[in-house]
């Protein structure tokens, strides 16, 4: 690397040797040298472009949960918390034992099943008798049929009672409240607590599950600001927890409604959760990316060279012709500068070397 600068320096010694005779006070438009075929074989240009100015807009949020990904787990009846099996932070899967509750109505449930099955039992044995007594010829058919339709209704309410009993997870007077999804527990009643009595209804939720394969950032944007966002508009997210990480995403919801107290608006960013690396309550950074509606020349921002508190570039018209330009700088954005005086559509900037060429063009 060392040598390719120094034959380029040396290159352009010689290239300059040539237009020694010229006068100092000359203008920079009017000062040339001609590239040295070294040179030409490294060279780098990009053309100056007409676009909509790019802008960005910072705002605040955290990370959240996905609405459609997360549930909250309420027992179906009230009594006694014989114990708690999960904590916060836990993951469970579908189906595992979060809590067992002592239930008086769980009790009366399993009474019923019991009652069920013995008056199934008794139905049947009439049954049998009935039809022993039919054959003897000492009951009708329609009391065989009777008997028949008693077995059946025996049978609908156990099937209803079993139904309700694997609902309840009942066992012995005792009712298991299980996690519906896989997932972790985001969210833990601090009310509730081993061999506590609770009214269901009144202590709330015991557990919040959620599936954290995919999140969501909701970000707050200043009613001066609504006007920036839009459905669809590309963002970054970068967490305090990561700060050299980018998570890329876009915006998916806007709310319709201003919270009266902040002025703020939210907006809704989904993210996937790779690696399990997104929290929910994580501080987030959001960078929104926007245009606005007026177009400016644009170049790489590599290609600009800040000099004696003024920017240039080096304008590439050919081999015989790279000139030095002041330009002006409305702003620079996403590796881009945006011009506004100094350089017109389709001229070629250097983006390789262009700085050693302009301290030549200068000495």
């Amino acid at each position: 690397m060392k040598t390719s600068k120094l034959i380029l320096a040396i290159s352009l010694i010689i290239s300059l040797a040539a237009c020694s005779k010229k006068e100092e006070n000359q203008p920079e438009e009017s000062q040339k040298l001609e590239l040295s075929e070294h040179t030409k074989s490294e060279l780098s240009i990009a053309p100056a472009m007409a676009e909509n100015v790019e802008n960005s807009l910072i705002l605040t949020g955290k990370v959240e949960p996905f609405e459609e990904r997360q549930v909250k787990v309420s027992p179906l009846v009230d009594g006694i918390i014989e114990k708690l099996s999960a904590n916060l932070g836990d993951f469970v899967q579908k189906g595992k034992t979060l809590a067992i509750v002592h239930s008086t109505d769980v009790a009366d449930l399993e009474n019923q099943m019991i009652s069920s099955q013995t008056d199934l039992v008794s139905a049947q044995k009439n049954l049998q008798v009935q039809q022993d007594l039919f054959k003897s010829g000492l009951a009708t058919e329609k009391d065989v049929l009777l008997a028949q339709n008693e077995i059946t209704k025996s049978k609908g309410a156990l099937s209803r009672a079993n139904e309700v009993s694997g609902i309840y997870g009942v066992k012995n007077s005792f009712y298991t409240l299980k996690s519906p999804i896989s997932g972790y527990v985001v969210d833990k009643n601090s009310s509730i607590s081993d061999k506590m009595a609770f009214h269901e209804g009144e202590t709330g939720a015991f557990f919040t599950i959620a599936d954290l394969s995919e999140v969501q950032v909701i970000a707050n944007v200043y009613e001066s600001d609504i006007a920036k966002v839009k459905l669809g508009y590309p963002v970054k997210v970068k967490l305090i927890a990561y700060p050299d990480k980018i998570f890329t995403g876009k915006i998916d919801k806007i709310s319709n409604v201003l919270d009266p107290q902040t002025r703020t608006m939210t907006v809704r960013i989904n993210l996937k959760n790779e690696g399990n690396l997104l929290k929910p309550e994580m501080f987030a950074q959001i960078t929104v990316n926007f245009d606005q509606s007026k177009k400016l020349v644009s170049i790489p921002a590599e290609a600009v060279i800040f000099d004696k508190n003024k920017n240039f570039v080096v304008v590439y018209k050919d081999a015989k012709n790279v000139i030095p330009r002041e330009v002006q700088i409305a702003q620079t954005t996403n590796g881009k500068s945006f011009i506004f005086s100094g350089l017109q559509e389709g001229e070629q900037v250097m983006l390789k070397n262009q700085l050693m060429i302009y301290n030549a063009l200068n000495n």
